[in-house]
């Protein structure tokens, strides 16, 4: 597969001034469900957050989005930095990424076995139009890596009003947001931010940019997007020491300044939609592209990493609406080519003996990767099998395909095929190969309707198959994967209220995951990792007047190893442990009070439990809990201002600590206490 992505946004400096031969609301209607993941009606576990809330917000980064979520942590770090946790621990190693799914207006940011563990700063959650989140599987409609959950990112509507907003707060912090738009058939969205970082060479440049139109061909609805986005990231790591946090100017140090990672990324898609009495049909075809280069700071030799993947694709879909139920089935297609090169720029002399002579100069990967996948998915919604009692299910056949193709000499030799000392180099390239990875997965429910209550009960099958890192990046003697792909099997029982002044919804699941994928003692890749979680998660909004209202999320997890084993970082599992980086309980509490009808204001309580921060559950952090505020005022129709303070208490606490049998307790500080001003004006 040959085709180039450069300048995607030429494309879009759109070709028609369009022929109308429907109304415009009437697009953006379907285009809006479409979407949106409540496309998938009956999945009872989704949580949305507005784009007044959003607004209101005016995040930096994800972390500040999604804390407001049940069953989401997304711990921060660097700038745009970011691990993700979707009723699971915080996951770690090459492909861990890969168990939640990333999508934006329900298009994967990226293709099969490609993730990005910072995947989200590749969309435009700081101008959504809202934000969806499903807890637990949904690979029954949504594929692979959709396995512990899935988030999507709405964009706002062509018909959305012109703004101009612009935020300033610490350490230089800058950010300035123009949406512009004839408020009929097309808009352009920009965003642009820089901060020097609280740490030490720790600052960011960031540009992201949307265009949009919506047009008619003969009988069809077009929506045509585009995004591109660039990030310029100093990164700083964690700091060493039992409780470094907590000292103030230590927790400043970077101690990798070199450190950076350069990431672009280009989407475009066409989404066309017909509507004929009771069924929906669309075409979505889409092509991405995504550059990085990743300075690996961690690693001894600090060698570069440089990738790029570039990837097309086509969904298409069908929504029939019959007397009892509605049926939904659909085909995707989609194909990806991926290249990955890392080099160590100088010898490495100053670690140990070991490493100066396993770790050479020169280049250690140098592969590309053609990818495959063909899916086929149907669902039923709604099938009334009484009258107070309905039915859904789905399921999903997914054939998945990786051509590997190694650039450099195989095995694990230096890059001219001399051999390393101590056994050979750390570095091991397998030979050519291909693996497939077939996959079923499935979902059945029922769901009750009592007026202002719901009750359900589903049970859902997730999967990820191994990344492209876990397949082909290996080490040491490692001269080839055999894995499976991890698969979670999620029993979940809850309900969904809405009585006068409450409203929200409980649900309580206990998942089962196999053949995780983990680093053993011998530092060899395997899947034979089994690990359980159960969990409850709470979401409650409470009216207490008109002028004031309390909304709280609350998530109590248990997430434990069902397998004995030693891994690569010295740690003994067993069964009943806690899994590392877990904490059992997660609290945010809200009060929204309108002061007047142009002021508001806003008080919020985050809670972080304590959490074991080894596999061995000999190590632990303490937990957290912060305190932030926001001030809204409506100076005119045009005119508002917002007033935000991030830990108003200025506590010292670690965004994620774990423990290192090499480098001990490792934290990543959180940031000190900020203020934030901000202005938007309407035009």
């Amino acid at each position: 597969m040959k085709f180039k992505f450069k300048n995607l946004t030429i494309i879009l400096l759109f070709i028609v001034n369009v022929l109308f031969s429907k109304e415009l609301e009437e697009i953006i209607v379907i285009e809006k469900k479409l979407s949106s993941l409540n496309g998938w009606s009956n999945n009872q576990s989704i949580s949305s957050i507005d784009e007044q809330e959003l607004n209101e917000l005016g995040a930096q980064h994800p972390k500040q989005i999604f804390r407001r979520s049940p069953g989401l942590w997304i711990s921060r770090g660097s700038g745009q930095e970011h691990l993700t946790a979707i009723r699971s621990p915080v996951l770690s190693g090459p492909g861990a990424c890969g168990s939640f799914l990333v999508l934006e207006d329900g298009l994967p940011v990226r293709p099969t076995g490609f993730c990005n563990v910072n995947g989200l700063f590749e969309t435009f959650f700081e101008m959504a139009s809202g934000v969806e989140t499903i807890t637990g599987p949904a690979s029954a409609r949504y594929g692979a890596n959709a396995m512990h959950g899935v988030i999507n990112i709405l964009s706002k509507p062509v018909t959305s009003e012109n703004k101009f907003y612009t935020n300033i707060g610490p350490n230089n912090y800058k950010n300035f947001q123009i949406r512009t738009s004839n408020q009929e058939d097309w808009s352009f969205d920009g965003h642009f931010a820089n901060n020097d970082g609280f740490r030490n060479e720790s600052g960011y440049d960031q540009q992201k940019i949307k265009i949009q139109s919506i047009f008619s061909v003969s009988s069809w609805d077009a929506a045509l997007k585009a995004t591109l986005t660039n990030l310029n990231q100093e990164t700083a790591g964690y700091v060493n020491g039992l409780d470094s946090y907590k000292n103030e100017e230590f927790s400043k140090r970077n101690f990798n300044p070199d450190a950076y990672r350069d990431a672009n990324s280009q989407r475009v898609s066409l989404r066309l939609t017909k509507e004929d009495k009771n069924t929906v049909n669309s075409i979505t075809s889409y092509i991405r592209s995504n550059d990085m280069k990743f300075f690996q700071h961690f690693l001894p030799g600090t060698p570069l990493e440089e990738n790029n993947h570039k990837s097309l694709g086509i969904n298409l879909q069908r929504i029939s609406e019959y007397n009892s139920f509605t049926f939904v089935q659909g085909l995707q297609l989609d194909f990806a080519k991926v290249e990955l090169t890392e080099t160590q720029k100088e010898a490495l002399t100053t670690s140990s003996a070991f490493n100066n002579a396993t770790r050479p100069q020169g280049k250690h990967y140098d592969y590309e990767v053609d990818s495959t996948v063909i899916a086929l998915f149907a669902g039923i919604e709604d099938y009334i099998l009484n009258k107070n009692l309905n039915l859904f299910a789905d399921t999903r056949a997914e054939f998945i395909k990786y051509d590997y193709s190694n650039n450099m000499i195989s095995g694990n030799t230096r890059e001219d095929g001399s051999k390393c000392g101590f056994g050979g180099c750390y570095y091991n390239r397998p030979s050519d190969r291909t693996d497939d990875f077939n996959e079923i997965s499935a979902r059945i429910g029922v769901i009750t309707n009592y007026e202002s209550v719901n009750y359900f009960a589903q049970i859902s099958l997730g999967f990820r198959p191994p990344q492209i890192n876990e397949a082909y990046r290996l080490q040491k003697k490692q001269n080839v994967t055999d894995l499976d792909s991890e698969t979670l099997t999620m029993l979940e029982v809850g309900t969904r209220y809405d009585w006068q002044s409450l409203s929200g919804s409980l649900s309580l699941y206990q998942s089962k995951k196999k053949n995780s994928i983990f680093r053993d003692s011998e530092n060899f890749i395997v899947d034979n990792g089994k690990t359980d979680h159960k969990g409850i998660e709470l979401s409650l909004d409470w009216i207490i007047s008109s002028n004031n209202i309390v909304s709280t999320n609350i998530t109590y997890g248990d997430h434990k190893y069902d397998f004995e084993t030693d891994t690569s970082m010295r740690e003994k599992i067993r069964v009943g442990n806690e899994i590392d980086t877990a904490p059992k309980m997660m609290a945010n509490l809200i009060l929204n009070s309108s002061l007047n009808e142009d002021t508001s204001f806003a008080f919020e309580i985050e809670h972080m439990s304590s959490y074991y921060t080894d596999a061995a559950n000999l190590h632990e952090y303490e937990g957290h809990t912060l305190y932030h505020a926001r001030f809204t005022r409506k100076m005119s129709d045009t005119f508002k201002t917002y007033i935000r303070v991030d830990n108003i208490f200025d506590k010292a606490y670690a965004e994620r600590a774990d423990f290192n049998a090499f480098g001990g307790d490792r934290y990543f500080p959180g940031l000190p206490r900020e203020f934030y001003i901000g202005l938007e004006y309407t035009f």
